[in-house]
């Protein structure tokens, strides 16, 4: 039996009006995978990453994840098509931002709501998973705390178990630091860290470059909605093959010296 791809995008291409964000992605994730998507703001990293799960329609191309693959044109999905991207997203779990908990949830019940009322597991079942979760990622002690009362480090990693609780055959993760006091950023890339350690399919937008380098398998840089960089970080960190790209990692690190 041939093991298809965690996730497999060809031709991908989407646009926002006369704006063309991306321009032809194609990208290959397989089981285990670590990827970082680096670039510039505007290169079509997030776009890319929002596209997986039809959180933006694709203007063309396709997308698979698993068995379930879609093909949509003209940037708007049918009612055929929205039964697949539903079965879609069950397979991934999705880190955003800013978070995304439910306000008027607990911490625990903001990782159960999918497990019980969307993959409709028992409720006793999903709590011992729940409380496993956030264990993991540090915050057994706030099962019952409200998201307000967290710290944006902590609500990130309420998300991240949220995310884990799906059962998801990769989670993408779309710049889960850039919203946190620079003081919180380290709590979060360990959890990320261990993600990665246990064998974890992610695709990851960051600008946190040393961390990238440090975690993924594989880097990607885009550049104005095509793909100018593509292999292990030893490559794309050290000795990139584009210009583009050894200019953006240059940029970066003697920003941060």
């Amino acid at each position: 039996m041939t093991v298809r791809p965690a996730i497999s995008i060809s031709g991908l291409h989407k646009r926002f009006g006369d704006n063309e964000v991306l321009r032809g992605i194609d990208l290959t994730a397989n089981d285990g995978d670590v990827i970082s998507l680096i670039g510039s703001s505007g290169s079509g990293k997030s776009t890319l990453l929002r596209t997986i799960p039809m959180l933006e329609v694709p203007n063309g191309g396709t997308i698979a994840v698993g068995d379930d693959s879609l093909s949509p044109q003209g940037g708007k999905l049918t009612h055929a098509e929205e039964v697949v991207a539903r079965r879609i997203r069950g397979h991934l779990g999705f880190v955003f931002q800013n978070f995304n908990l439910w306000p008027h949830r607990t911490v625990l019940q903001n990782v159960i709501e999918a497990p019980i009322f969307v993959q409709k597991r028992p409720r006793a079942e999903c709590v011992d998973e729940a409380m496993a979760l956030l264990e993991k990622v540090g915050l057994a002690e706030k099962r019952d705390a409200w998201p307000a009362h967290l710290s944006g480090g902590q609500q990130q990693r309420v998300a991240i178990a949220r995310a884990l609780a799906q059962h998801p055959r990769a989670i993408l993760f779309d710049e889960p630091t850039s919203a946190l006091d620079p003081e919180l950023v380290g709590e979060v890339l360990k959890v990320i860290g261990s993600l990665a350690e246990e064998g974890r399919t992610m695709l990851i937008v960051t600008h946190e470059m040393g961390f990238a380098r440090e975690v993924s398998s594989r880097a990607i840089f885009l550049n104005k909605g095509i793909v100018e960089e593509d292999g292990p970080p030893e490559q794309v960190f050290v000795n990139p093959v584009s210009e583009r790209c050894r200019a953006f990692i240059r940029g970066h690190f003697d920003r941060n010296r």
